[in-house]
C-alpha cells in the first residue's frame, strides 16, 4: 500500500475562523478497507476523486455510493465507508457554524445528513472541477481558500452570531447549562434555542450532551486518564452515565473503543 497525507490549518481570517483544517489523502493498492467515522463534532465538505466509495449509516441497512462532492454536517451516530482499490480525498473539515455561513442554511438541516454539494451550491462544482486538474496539495489549498473568500464576501457578523460562534468554539462541559449559557451571553432562552437550531445543528440540551461526549473523545485518548478521570472531566456524573452516553453516540463502549482506537480520533479501520 502506498500513502501520502496533507493537511492545511488556516493561520489568516477569515478562514481560519470558520475552517479548522484542509486535508488530502491519497491511497493506492491497498485492497478493500473499512472506515468507521465516529461523530466528532464537525461539519466536511469532502471532494471525492475517487472511484468506488460506498457509505452508509448505522441505521441504514443499504449502501449508496459517495458523491463527487459531498457535504456532511454534525453527525450523533457513526458513519462508514467502504472503499476499493486506490483513493483521493480533499476535505474541508470545519466548524458546524460555517455551514450557515457559507450557504445560508441552518446547520439543523445538514445533521445527520450527507448531502451531494453539487445540489447545494453551483460554485462546488466549478471548485471539484479545479481540484481535479490542479497537481499540488498548495495550490488546492489556494483554490478552495478563494472560493471560501468568494463565499463569504457579502457575509455580515452580528454581536448575537459572534456569540453562538462563541459557544460553538468552547470545549467547557463541566458546568455547561442552559442558564449558564443564557446567562454568559446575555440571550434568552428562546433566542439561545433558534440561534443553536441555525448555527450549532441541535437544540441546546443536545449540544450541551454532545460537547460533553465530544470532550470524552478526545480526553480518552491520553492513555494516562483512567476511564473514570475521562467521565468526570468530560461532565459526566457517574462512570455509568458516562459508559450511556458514549454507547449512544458510537455504538460501542469507552473500554471498546480505548481498544479499538489509533491515533486520530473517532476513526476506526479495519479489513
Amino acid at each position: 500500500m502506498v500513502q501520502t497525507d496533507n493537511i492545511f490549518v488556516p493561520n489568516t481570517s477569515p478562514e481560519n475562523f470558520l475552517i479548522k483544517h484542509i486535508w488530502k489523502v491519497n491511497k493506492s493498492d491497498f485492497g478493500i478497507e473499512k472506515e468507521k467515522i465516529l461523530p466528532k463534532g464537525t461539519a466536511e465538505i469532502i471532494f471525492n476523486l475517487s472511484k468506488n466509495v460506498l457509505c452508509f449509516k448505522d441505521s441504514e441497512s443499504s449502501t449508496f455510493r459517495f458523491y463527487q462532492c459531498n457535504i456532511n454536517g454534525l453527525n450523533t451516530s457513526p458513519v462508514h465507508l467502504i472503499k476499493n482499490e486506490s483513493q483521493t480525498f480533499i476535505g474541508i473539515q470545519m466548524h458546524v457554524f460555517a455551514l450557515k455561513c457559507l450557504f445560508g442554511i441552518p446547520a439543523k438541516e445538514f445533521t445527520n445528513r450527507v448531502l451531494n454539494g453539487f445540489d447545494i451550491c453551483d460554485s462546488l462544482k466549478e471548485l471539484y472541477d479545479q481540484l481535479l486538474f490542479t497537481d499540488t496539495f498548495e495550490s488546492q489549498v489556494n483554490c478552495i481558500i478563494l472560493w471560501l473568500k468568494k463565499r463569504l464576501k457579502d457575509y455580515s457578523v452580528s454581536v448575537n452570531k459572534f456569540k453562538i460562534f462563541d459557544l460553538g468554539n468552547s470545549t467547557e462541559t463541566e458546568s455547561l447549562s442552559v442558564k449558564s449559557i443564557c446567562r454568559k451571553y446575555n440571550l434568552s432562552d428562546r433566542h439561545l434555542r433558534r440561534l443553536s437550531a441555525e448555527y450549532l445543528g441541535m437544540n441546546t440540551e443536545d449540544y450541551i450532551l454532545y460537547q460533553k461526549y465530544l470532550n470524552s473523545l478526545y480526553t480518552i485518548h491520553n492513555k494516562s486518564n483512567s476511564l473514570t478521570t475521562v467521565a468526570y472531566k468530560s461532565g459526566f456524573y457517574d462512570q455509568a452515565h458516562f459508559i450511556r452516553e458514549f454507547k449512544t453516540f458510537t455504538g460501542i463502549t469507552p473500554g471498546e473503543y480505548r481498544k479499538q482506537m489509533g491515533s486520530y480520533p473517532g476513526h476506526l479501520f479495519s479489513k
